[in-house]
């Protein structure tokens, strides 16, 4: 014996503006549960009541929300519902991040009408004393980290009214996981004495050979050119070197040519260079 305030399915799919397929869909997902099911018939019956949750997990899902999150969503409490939503605004930031630098990569290969339009170099570079500020990072987060590491470095030559030689560069060390480590790198003129900097240290940028392409473009596209030359490595089995020694770990040095500030992300240029071996040629 149903309710007389219960609705059938179909009314109640129209009074929430859903369609009947969804409804059953919320069922089968444990979201929604029909009030009352009839045995013999197995047809569903809604209350009223649940009009309001209905609309609702349409909007969630609307918004690409797990089911998890949605159905602590429901019951909660103003507090704990921030919360939540801030946490799920923070992960399509990031997945609009991610999906922003490979359509910038995709424009860029358009562009180019290649997947690797490098010409690979291989060339010597001297040692060079430079300041050097460290931090951690993840590939979400490479390119504003070390924008940010870069800037700290030029803003401390500037409170220290010490002038900004090249090379400009950072060190992005690829460990097993998803961590980077990167070492912001700049150096100053020749004959001055480090500047006094906090948060870096002087140190002396190691030379060697190196294997190098010219990057023209926004920096969230470098990653073009960073699998480039590990192509180019893998194929002519050319080991690569890094500064920490380990074997675990692979290093890309960025050396950047001029300043965002300065000029279109189209037009930024980036010197990547993959380090080897020195019996490496």
């Amino acid at each position: 014996m149903r309710e007389s305030s219960w609705m059938p399915i179909g009314r109640f799919a129209r009074s929430c503006r859903l369609s009947v397929k969804a409804l059953r869909h919320y069922d089968e997902l444990g979201l929604l549960a029909p009030a009352f099911v009839d045995p013999q018939s197995g047809y569903r019956y809604y209350a009223r009541e649940q009009a309001r949750d209905a609309v609702m997990i349409s909007m969630l899902r609307s918004l690409d929300l797990p089911l998890a999150v949605i159905r602590r969503a429901l019951a909660a409490e103003p507090t704990e519902l921030k919360s939540l939503v801030d946490a799920e605004a923070a992960r399509v930031e990031a997945e609009l991040a991610a999906q922003q630098r490979a359509l910038l990569s995709l424009r860029q290969i358009a562009k180019t009408g290649q997947l690797a339009p490098y010409a690979v170099q291989t060339e010597t570079r001297s040692s060079h004393p430079v300041l050097r500020i460290s931090g951690e990072t993840d590939s979400e987060r490479l390119v504003p980290d070390t924008t940010e590491l870069v800037y700290a470095l030029f803003d401390g030559f500037a409170r220290a009214g010490s002038a900004v030689a090249e090379p400009v560069l950072c060190i992005n060390e690829f460990g097993p996981d998803d961590r980077i480590a990167v070492h912001a790198c700049v150096a100053f003129p020749d004959g001055a004495s480090a500047p006094r900097v906090a948060g870096a240290e002087p140190w002396e940028l190691p030379g060697g050979r190196f294997a190098t392409v010219e990057h023209v473009g926004p920096y969230e596209t470098l990653g073009l050119a960073h699998h480039a030359l590990h192509a180019w490595a893998q194929e002519r089995g050319h080991p690569a070197r890094t500064t920490s020694g380990s074997r675990e770990s692979t290093e890309i040095w960025e050396f950047y040519r001029n300043d965002p500030a300065d000029v279109s992300p189209e037009e930024l240029r980036t010197d990547v260079a993959l380090p080897l071996l020195d019996d490496e040629v």
